[in-house]
């Protein structure tokens, strides 16, 4: 076997701390990434990993040579991008991490183009809406709308995300409009739950400056999805970004509310692990990202 393929299988059991999701995301079958285990443990003379049904730990040889394997794949990686400066084809498996929302709405459109574009390069995308550990789960990018929590990985801003107070015409007629922030506190307000503060809304406009308002309401949610439905069922009033409901509010289904008080917006960044040399993979998505936020 390969022995630079089997290093980098190598560590990515050791950063997924399982074999079957290394099978998963490399499309190999769990036997042939033992086997690569198997190859340079006999390579080397001596075992890399104790393997038990419920764990698995590494050897202080495996410690050893797994630090060593890092440094050897990365500046593999830094001379082609170093040397290629965007020569080389991208090419590869590019994994990326984003919300369910956000990755229908501002990725699956624009892949057919992409593909044509860069044709030996394979998508993986993963959705969720929470975060997760990119190195740990061998994640090559990430789209993140929001404030970023300190960490060392590098973001790249690729455009913003305005958000909008909405309602549906049902519940308007049955509830009123509200004519400014402070008269949301009369009414039924939706969460988004994984916000650090739901209840709290901070809002902007050319008169007032900014403000914030603390609503109420009984129902919150975890997903977008459920926001939106429950806003288009007439459950309360919601702020959900602009292009994620464009359609629910081209055809009628929400109304925008409170025009002149803009909440506040979020910024869409790309995030993806610190090196010296980003791959082309990586570099070519962030690019045809921002390019379409541009357009």
């Amino acid at each position: 076997m390969d022995v630079m393929n089997s290093m980098a299988v190598f560590r990515r059991v050791v950063e997924a701390k399982n074999f079957s999701a290394v099978a998963r995301e490399t499309n190999m079958s769990q036997s042939t990434v033992s086997k690569h285990i198997a190859a340079l443990e006999e390579r080397l003379g001596t075992k890399l990993l104790n393997r038990s049904t419920r764990s698995l730990k590494l050897t202080e040889a495996g410690k050893e040579y797994y630090h060593h394997c890092i440094r050897i794949l990365n500046d593999f990686q830094e001379a082609e991008a170093s040397v290629g400066k965007g020569k080389i084809k991208p090419t590869g498996t590019l994994r990326i991490s984003t919300s369910a929302a956000f990755g229908r709405t501002g990725i699956l459109p624009y892949l057919d183009e992409f593909f044509s574009t860069y044709p030996d390069i394979s998508i993986d995308l993963l959705f969720g809406d929470d975060y997760v550990d990119l190195v740990k789960e061998g994640i090559d990018l990430a789209i993140r709308i929001g404030p970023l929590a300190d960490s060392t990985l590098i973001a790249r801003k690729m455009g913003t995300s305005q958000r909008v107070v909405v309602a549906s015409p049902e519940y308007l007629v049955k509830h009123g409009r509200p004519k400014k922030p402070a008269d949301l506190i009369k009414h039924d307000c939706l969460f988004y739950s994984l916000q650090k503060t739901p209840d709290l809304w901070y809002f902007n406009s050319a008169q007032e400056g900014d403000e914030s308002v603390r609503v109420s309401g009984r129902f919150r949610a975890s997903s977008p999805d459920a926001i939106c439905d429950a806003t288009v069922e007439g459950l309360g009033i919601s702020v959900l970004c602009e292009w994620y409901i464009r359609e629910q509010i081209k055809d009628g289904r929400l109304k925008v509310i409170l025009p002149e008080y803009r909440p506040t917006a979020y910024d869409i960044n790309a995030v993806y692990p610190e090196r010296k040399f980003v791959p082309q993979k990586v570099k070519r998505m962030i690019e045809f990202l921002s390019s379409k936020m541009d357009s």
